[in-house]
């Protein structure tokens, strides 16, 4: 059996509230944690085959991201500045998506967007979108933790148009989404250890008729797995939602069964105080993804969902994919949004992104805190950095999460794996995925040059 001692760090559980233990321990039996403490303490009662210092740095649980798309390696730094009349979502990432990037174009770019969330301190993400099950093969060579679920959709999204009523709809591909899903739940539900787990992602309330969406509800309760959808993400949702069916979003949601404790919904932007209650009294979880919508300048009602007594915790969405970030931007855009100062600080915001995660996709038991018997998804964060000294003790978890970055990760255990050491990758050569990412993207951005202006490019 592997035993494995990471000892003299800022240990950090995140069982209880602005607890640091100096000097303190984790020890790491195969897949799971078997003690947590000071170092001297630990070490009297556990013998290990391997030592890792971890003095100067903050060890604590890996980060959870729970609203991810592998896909995204696309699009990034293609929409954040891109004007609104001929850019962003709409007119170039979901089209850059749908007409452009194929099933065999996604790994090398996918897998580079999954190393920048593991070498961040990500262990665990909950990733949708099609192409499936080429997301899951990312997952499983890259050594991360998944969630993975086939998008399900009647259209081609890369046409929805803000103020445009109508849709094509496409009942083949829906049918051909919900097979896709199902082989997917059936292929990689439970693989590598129990390292893949699975779901069933409708696209969003307007992008498949009602009884589509309704059977995404039946499959995942065919096979016991959760939901994951977009939910009330931009004004043509709402726009069309409103216009066709007499309702919103979440209404929708809940009138078709889908709203409850296995449902994630991400982004959650463009909902009222009946909708967030609705959210509440169903046990809907919410993915907070306050770095992306930022970009896009709108933001939820966050001073509403805080306090709230719904389960949120921290996603990325794509393109930026460090949930450092991801955490500063929930603090400091709910407080600008709300002019509360006391309405979010460090300790939340770390919990939403550890504890917050494991709770929203039903994993408390496993993960999110560094306690015996939890799985080994572990991360060490240097704080011996110029930006985060002098540390004082009471205060490191504020000093970490205001003034660490993802690039201070140093080292990462999922599942009691080594898989970052030393800030370098052991799953793979890191450099060869940038490469073969760069020739396919460069192939696929040509193709679609059309879309970024670029009609006169050879």
């Amino acid at each position: 059996m592997a035993k494995t001692l990471i000892e003299n760090g800022w240990v950090i559980p995140m069982n209880q509230r602005n607890l640091t233990i100096p000097g303190g321990a984790v020890a790491i039996e195969n897949d799971r944690i078997v003690a947590v403490g000071e170092s001297a303490a630990v070490r009297k009662n556990f013998k290990p085959d391997r030592t890792v210092d971890a003095h100067g740095k903050a060890v604590l649980p890996g980060l959870i991201n729970t609203h991810t798309h592998l896909a995204g390696g696309f699009n990034k730094a293609t929409t954040e500045d891109a004007k609104r009349a001929t850019g962003g979502s709409f007119k170039r990432a979901i089209p850059l998506q749908e007409d452009f990037v194929k099933s065999d174009d996604l790994y090398f770019p996918g897998m580079v967007h999954g190393i920048e969330m593991l070498k961040t301190g990500t262990t665990t993400i909950n990733e949708m979108w099609w192409y499936m099950p080429e997301p899951a093969r990312i997952v499983k060579d890259l050594g991360i933790r998944a969630v993975v679920a086939g998008v399900v959709r009647e259209m081609n999204t890369g046409k929805i148009t803000p103020g445009k009523f109508d849709r094509e709809w496409l009942p083949d591909l829906a049918k051909q989404n919900l097979d896709e899903a199902e082989a997917l739940i059936q292929e990689w539900e439970g693989a590598c250890d129990g390292r893949i787990t699975t779901r069933v992602a409708p696209d969003g309330p307007d992008r498949a008729r009602p009884e589509v969406l309704a059977k995404c509800g039946e499959l995942a309760r065919k096979y016991g797995v959760g939901l994951h959808t977009h939910c009330a993400s931009v004004p043509a949702e709402q726009g069309f939602m409103e216009h066709n069916y007499g309702k919103r979003a979440v209404p929708m949601l809940k009138e078709l069964g889908l709203l409850g404790p296995d449902m994630m919904a991400a982004h959650c932007v463009f909902v009222n105080d009946e909708e967030i209650e609705l959210l509440k009294s169903s046990g809907t979880k919410m993915s907070h993804t306050a770095y992306l919508v930022g970009k896009r300048a709108y933001f939820p009602p966050m001073e509403k969902f805080y306090g709230s007594g719904i389960d949120i915790s921290l996603g990325s969405d794509w393109a930026s994919n460090d949930l450092w970030k991801t955490m500063r931007a929930a603090i400091l855009l709910a407080r600008v949004q709300s002019g509360n100062i006391e309405l979010i600080d460090a300790w939340d915001v770390l919990s939403l992104a550890t504890v917050g995660g494991a709770k929203g996709l039903g994993m408390e038991k496993d993960l999110g805190t560094l306690e015996a018997g939890k799985k080994a998804d572990i991360i060490m964060v240097d704080l011996e950095t110029a930006w985060c000294n002098p540390i004082r003790r009471e205060n490191v978890i504020t000093n970490l999460v205001y003034n660490a970055n993802g690039s201070d990760v140093t080292h990462v255990w999922v599942n009691g794996e080594s898989v970052v050491a030393d800030k370098r990758l052991l799953t793979m050569d890191e450099k060869e995925m940038f490469r073969e990412a760069q020739k396919v993207a460069d192939r696929v951005w040509h193709e679609a040059r059309g879309l970024f202006g670029d009609r006169a490019t050879a």
